[in-house]
């Protein structure tokens, strides 16, 4: 097994745990800053306008050599499962020196990306603040503040309210913006506010958590402030952008706790998880709206419902795990080591959702493999 392979088994156990806990496990209780009430929003334009990205269309060439290179590893791994050679693969976690090198930069998104990797509070905010004082209105950075300093609990170093004002005014047709904004009302005791909140985020015109924009930020932090070869800066890409998806488990509580009490919130959660569900992107997203869905219409008292949303997203948890457990070549090692690959496959997370990347991949890979047994997935 390469550390290629060894880093995306690292990345499939998180995301796989993800998942498993988007459905069974939002229980964890927060200590989230107040925020002040919702201003007023601008209207952005709706998803799906755009022209398609050509980007997510497969470099065929480059996915034969990618399975090339990997069936040959495979085929050289000892049958016992151990590695051949010594694990060069970066750690998860916390690049002390590519911290140090970004947060030195004149880039924001160095700067973003050094925040993320930071622990301590003050620098962290700081460098928040550096980058949003170079681009104000950049939706992804300033997202990406509120969500830092939220649930990091550092709302004391972070000027966290006017942060969330500019966040309405660049990101108000998202629902992960007031979603967010719901939790922090809630936590700091304003359920009035929060329920003015979400019920925006079940009514806005998009679902956006920045996923894809994650991973490409990451990617290119590692290149310029490390020597990581691009297997390893793609590998790190996916683990950070795991670990950085919204608390969905928070949202969750917030739900049960106030839908348990008023009838209203349950219709707004109930809202907001239908959008999620038809919007999200990435396996964690859907699987949350689902169980958001199902807690609600329990409290609703439609309990066919509420049974037949949990069935579907257990089942589309299993799926998942199938999907991981059992791909040979896994496709997350071909992602990884081909700069057009990874850059397809982000783009077509952002045009169709992960489980479609995925599936695509994985139609191809196998079409390709089509009759060699010896790094053929069905054969295995």
């Amino acid at each position: 097994m390469s550390p290629a392979t060894r880093s995306f088994a690292v990345i499939a156990a998180i995301v796989i745990s993800a998942l498993l806990f988007a459905v069974f496990g939002f229980r964890e209780k927060r200590t989230d800053s107040g925020l002040p009430p919702p201003a007023s929003t601008t209207t952005e334009a709706q998803p799906g306008n755009s022209p398609p990205d050509p980007r997510h269309e497969l470099p065929i060439a480059n996915l034969r050599a990618a399975l090339a290179a990997v069936c040959s590893d495979d085929a050289a791994a000892p049958a016992d499962g151990s590695s051949t050679q010594g694990d060069t693969s970066p750690p998860i976690y916390p690049y002390p020196q590519l911290r140090q090198n970004l947060s030195v930069s004149s880039s924001a998104e160095h700067l973003h990306l050094a925040a993320m990797l930071e622990d301590d509070p003050v620098l962290r905010a700081e460098l928040l603040a550096r980058a949003i004082s170079l681009t104000p209105s950049d939706p992804f950075l300033i997202w990406g503040a509120v969500k830092i300093c939220s649930e990091s609990g550092d709302g004391g170093a972070c000027p966290l309210r006017a942060w969330e004002r500019q966040l309405i005014e660049v990101d108000g047709q998202n629902s992960e913006t007031w979603i967010r904004i719901a939790a922090n009302r809630h936590a700091a005791g304003d359920n009035d506010a929060a329920l003015v909140a979400i019920r925006r985020a079940g009514t806005a015109a998009e679902s956006r958590a920045y996923w894809p924009e994650t991973v490409e930020m990451v990617q290119r932090g590692f290149a310029a402030g490390s020597d990581f070869p691009f297997p390893e800066r793609a590998s790190a890409a996916f683990a950070l952008a795991a670990r950085n998806l919204p608390s969905y488990n928070v949202y969750l509580a917030m739900c049960e706790e106030r839908s348990a009490a008023n009838v209203d919130w349950a219709y707004a959660c109930l809202a907001y998880g239908e959008l999620l569900e038809r919007q999200g992107k990435t396996e964690t997203a859907v699987l949350a709206a689902r169980a958001i869905q199902a807690l609600t219409l329990e409290k609703l008292g439609e309990v066919e419902k509420a049974t037949d949303v949990k069935r579907r997203a257990e089942e589309r948890a299993r799926e998942r795990f199938d999907l991981v457990a059992n791909s040979r070549p896994e496709t997350g090692p071909l992602i990884m080591t081909d700069p057009a690959l990874f850059s397809a496959y982000v783009a077509a997370v952002r045009s169709d959702g992960e489980a479609a990347a995925e599936r695509r991949i994985s139609d191809e890979v196998r079409r390709l493999l089509a009759g060699q047994p010896g790094c053929d997935p069905s054969a295995q």
